[in-house]
């Protein structure tokens, strides 16, 4: 019970983190819309930082998928060790 508990946790901070950088993006996005710049580089910076939210998303997916197919695996064994 206490490992299945332990992937729960690991679980939820994957969640805290995904919120801590969603927050960071719209922080950032908020930071250089409020800067004095010619639209055409607001345009661009704000079209470079989506490209590389999309690319840290991705990244992230991807290692929340493995650390939920590992969670699931050893649930999965406890089950049948029980």
């Amino acid at each position: 019970m206490r490992k299945i508990n332990n992937a729960i946790h690991m679980s939820n901070f994957s969640k805290g983190l995904a919120l801590f950088v969603g927050g960071a993006v719209v922080g950032a996005a908020v930071a250089m819309l409020l800067t004095p710049k010619r639209g055409e580089e607001v345009r661009q910076e704000l079209a470079d930082l989506a490209d590389e939210a999309k690319k840290r998303a991705q990244g992230y997916c991807e290692k929340v998928k493995q650390d939920l197919a590992q969670a699931e695996a050893k649930v999965a064994e406890q089950i049948k060790e029980a």
